[in-house]
This record gives structure tokens, sequence and C-alpha cells, in this order.
């Protein structure tokens, strides 16, 4: 009898076979990630990329992403929040400074952002996913969590695609407006799946 409940115990704390593999120390981002925050906007020194001169690039470029650290028997605690982290690689990202336009400078800031704000808002919804099936997660490993982040993923990078045709890699003024007005409206409705870093 001993032995089953020590069994059970031992599959409890391992969150099951398929989740398993989700066990890994959480670790922190090096000085070339930048972590999202409420607060700190993006900056032209983030972007880190040195292109050659006279490139054939035409617009500023920035990588965003999304990672999950941690285990599963972590998502039971106050800190689940921070097992999801979205960040912004410097390194993978320039911005065009080629022309000296301030204004075109400036657009490019905006719309950046306002990228990752979209990722923001993905990342507050992987974790409020994550802790509404947190217990069925650690007792059954379903639903799997790698789906999970792999779904939230895919449903960011068609929600960029879309901003960018709506406003025109944020050209479309009117657009822009709109989409910075409901995405602040989306991450004010899930403030209790932000991170303070």
């Amino acid at each position: 009898m001993i032995i089953r409940w020590g069994f059970f115990l031992f599959l409890l704390l391992s969150g099951f076979g398929g989740s398993a593999q989700f066990w890994r120390p959480v670790k922190t981002l090096s000085a070339d990630y930048l972590l999202w925050s409420p607060t700190r906007r993006l900056r032209a020194s983030d972007f880190q990329l040195k292109v050659r001169p006279q490139n054939n690039l035409s617009q500023s470029f920035a990588e965003f992403g999304l990672e999950m650290n941690g285990s599963n028997m972590e998502l039971l605690g106050k800190n689940a929040n921070h097992m999801v982290k979205n960040y912004f690689y410097r390194l993978g990202s320039y911005l065009d400074l080629e022309s000296g336009d301030t204004l075109r400078t400036a657009s490019a800031l905006r719309y950046l952002q306002t990228e990752w704000d979209i990722y923001e808002v993905a990342a507050r919804r992987l974790r409020q996913q994550l802790r509404g099936a947190a217990k069925k997660i650690v007792l059954f490993g379903k639903p799997d969590v790698n789906e999970l982040f792999r779904a939230t993923h895919e449903a960011a990078s068609q929600r960029i695609i879309q901003y960018a045709d709506e406003t025109k890699y944020g050209l479309f003024l009117d657009k822009q407006q709109e989409w910075e007005r409901r995405i602040a409206s989306e991450l004010a409705e899930l403030a209790a799946f932000a991170t303070a870093y």
C-alpha cells in the first residue's frame, strides 16, 4: 500500500508522462533580451542587429518571442505567471535609421511596440489557460502544455499579420490608433495574468 501511495505521489509531482518534458529549471535571460514591460517602451538603442551599409532592407524588423520555463507543479503556485515570458531579442532586431527621418523612426518604433504588445496579450492568454487547467495538467498531463504553447504562438502570428495588413505597418494612423486602443483594453482585461519582472 505504501508503495502505491509513493508511486501516486511521484506521478503527481512529475505531472504524468506527457507533460514531464515541461520540467526545466527557470533561467534568466541574457542582456541580449528584453522582457515586456508596461512602462518601458522600445527605444532605438534597443535594436542591436548590425546590417551592412547600402543594404536592401526596406523597413525595420523586431524579433519577439514567447518562452515557457518551469515545472507543471509551479502552475499551482503564486508565481505561475512567471513561467511564460514575452521577450524582445535585441541582436535579431534592427531599426531603419539610414534615412535619418525621425518621424519614420518614431512610426517604426510605435508599430513594433504594438507588435510586442500583441505578443503580451498572447502571453497573458496562455498564462490564463495554463492557470485555468493547472490541476488537470498536473494530474493528467492534459491539456498538453506544448499544444497550448503552439496554438498561442500560431494565433499571435496570425494576429500580427492582420495588424500589419490593416495598418499598413502602422502607416494608416487611424487604424494604428484603433489597434492600440484594442490592445490596451485587452491588456487591462487580462491584468491578473501580467507579470512584474
